[in-house]
């Protein structure tokens, strides 16, 4: 046992986002934690569960156990850094690591290659991959992870699975990838208003198990209405007969009225889905034209000579690595960045809905119900005309929460706010900028339902490969500053595009008269790495035999457990250069024969 949650609840402002819940997280657990990102006017409790595992002060009632001395890793939503430091000194101090190779060789895993970057430098984006690498590099018994793929590529989501799938040490996250959650996690908590529910699958079974507890409990209410029913008729008799009631009856009436409503309450909140679908504005023949376009940024070439016809019905998916382009892409659609070569025309009807990736403008003292009347006190819908109010209940805005400040959102709720302003305006082209970041799998799953009869045409950035699955029908591949036309499943594709990732790390051994070499550095390491790493496997055995020598030392075993894993973890990183710099010896080796034959 790790740590055990004991009849504990949390709260916020006024409501209850833990309700007296109780779970146990055990060595090598991987449990993968669903929920909505606001549920009746409260945030589902995802993030505060995280929390509350790891600062067992946080909450308000009930008891927290943990295994003494537990080292717990955390990575948080808003992560927090000295802005005056660099990437590597960040890393070093926080993760508490002395291996610098051990630091870059995990930064360069997340593309932050410029170790002397200051940290004021880095985007939103980029400190959250910092963020994650320090969480990475911490040695831990459980790591907790809070939306670990947001703002990974899809090769870096590739190297995660496969780093979290070898994990062995426990292991609690939160995720929207849902091919992420299933393919990790091995147990599934599901927080559905305020309690817990835990399931001994992961998510694919979790689903299956889900529908069962919901005809289950859609059975329980069949059977407490009926009871209601011959209850209420008893109560409602003449006032003479209702002074002749026993006391417990009238309160088991009472008590059977408050189980159907929550149980009505807790059903419509599973089945919930989006009523709304917005009115499109007419979109003529003319839409978006693309003719020869290159851009720039920085001096460097992201795209070249791009010609594309935007068709009305456009389901059309845009992947690449972070910093490829995509979104400098959309700004010189829109118009925000002029190309140095092309034209864009943007037909007269045509209406563009923009969600950017960056943080949306909101005033936080501003009232929810407020924001969105500035978009209009109605809304045009392909049902009829819907008030802002009632349209705010269904994107899972309660009547008491539209009237609390935007301040008070989290940060999927803004999300969802963010994208609700958008759809209002009523587009017929909908550009999406990493639309799932920060939306929980319950929000995606309306946004994939509304996008299915969206009459518009829709074009996202994405890096979430099931919602790309389930929404477009092609996509452009952003690969060696070309883009390239994919029809089909962007799943199927990944796996050819890290097999020729791979091959394009190879050094070309055709590049004109290009000679192999050392640096002298190199040289120096490659002749002594062999015996550093025979070195350190014998220290590995010592260590080995002094712990089954050590009997029941607890304190020992465990530092000597440490001190193996510690070693382990450089031995990893010392084969992975080795592999490198004999990769560089052979090429030289090869190149010297060639050289001699000739």
């Amino acid at each position: 046992m790790l740590v055990t949650f004991y009849q504990v609840s949390v709260k916020y402002l006024d409501q209850t986002i833990l309700d007296q819940v109780s779970f146990t997280i055990h060595e090598n657990d991987k449990i993968g934690i669903v929920g909505g990102n606001g549920e009746i006017g409260r945030g589902a409790g995802k993030s505060t569960l995280l929390k509350a595992i790891y600062l067992d002060h946080f909450i308000d009632d009930g008891e927290v156990y943990k295994k003494n001395n537990l080292k717990i890793a955390y990575l948080e939503q808003e992560p927090s850094f000295d802005k005056d430091q660099t990437i590597f000194h960040e890393a070093a101090k926080l993760a508490q690591v002395e291996n610098a190779f051990e630091i870059k060789s995990m930064l360069s895993k997340f593309g932050l290659d410029e170790y002397d970057k200051k940290i004021q430098m880095l985007s939103g984006g980029e400190k959250r991959r910092l963020a994650l690498a320090i969480t990475l590099l911490q040695p831990c018994e459980l790591l907790i992870l809070d939306e670990p793929t947001n703002h990974l590529d899809i090769w870096m989501i590739n190297w995660l699975e496969k780093y979290l799938m070898k994990w062995n040490k426990a292991l609690v996250l939160v995720t929207h990838d849902r091919y992420f959650l299933e393919r990790i996690t091995k147990k599934t908590l599901e927080i559905e208003m305020g309690k817990l529910y835990l399931y001994d699958a992961n998510y694919s079974s979790y689903l299956l198990l889900k529908e069962q507890r919901m005809e289950s409990m859609m059975g329980t209410l069949r059977k407490l209405t009926v009871l209601l029913k011959k209850e209420a008729a008893w109560a409602s008799l003449n006032p003479q007969a209702r002074s002749t009631k026993s006391k417990e009856r009238l309160l088991r009436l009472q008590t059977l009225e408050q189980e159907v409503n929550q149980q009505n309450d807790t059903i419509g909140q599973i089945k919930r889905e989006m009523a709304f679908s917005s009115k499109v504005s007419r979109l003529g023949g003319k839409t978006i034209n693309i003719e020869n376009v290159t851009q720039e940024m920085n001096g460097k070439i992201l795209f070249s000579n791009f010609s594309y016809h935007v068709k009305r019905f456009d389901r059309l998916g845009i992947v690449g690595k972070n910093g490829s382009g995509k979104t400098t892409l959309f700004k010189t659609i829109l118009q925000q960045l002029k190309p140095i070569k092309g034209t864009i025309t943007i037909g007269e009807t045509v209406k563009i809905g923009y969600l950017k990736q960056e943080d949306f403008e909101f005033d936080l003292d501003m009232k929810i119900i407020d924001y969105i009347r500035q978009f209009g006190e109605v809304v045009q819908t392909t049902k009829g005309t819907i008030s802002a109010s009632n349209l705010l209940e269904e994107f899972l805005f309660s009547k008491n929460q539209q009237y609390m400040r935007i301040a008070t959102l989290s940060g999927g709720e803004k999300r969802r706010l963010q994208l609700l302003a958008i759809l209002m305006t009523n587009p017929n082209i909908l550009l999406l900028d990493e639309p799932t970041n920060d939306l929980d799998i319950y929000t995606l799953e309306i946004l994939e339902n509304y996008l299915e009869t969206f009459r518009g045409a829709v074009i996202v950035i994405s890096h979430d490969r099931y919602f790309l699955d389930k929404v477009v029908d092609h996509c452009f591949i952003y690969q060696d500053g070309n883009i390239k036309e994919y029809t089909g499943c962007i799943s199927e594709y990944i796996k050819e595009a890290i097999l020729v990732e791979k091959k394009s790390q190879k050094p070309k051994e055709h590049v004109a008269k290009q000679i192999p070499r050392f640096t002298s550095s190199e040289k120096k390491e490659f002749d002594q790495i062999e015996d550093k790493i025979m070195a350190l496997e014998s220290q590995i055995e010592s260590l080995n035999e002094q712990m089954f020598s050590s009997g029941s030392d607890y304190v020992k075993l465990l530092h000597l457990e440490k001190e193996i894993q510690d070693k382990k973890n450089l031995l990893d990183c010392m084969y992975e250069r080795y592999e490198y710099l004999n990769n560089i010896n052979e090429q030289i080796e090869k190149y010297k024969k060639e050289k001699y034959h000739e």
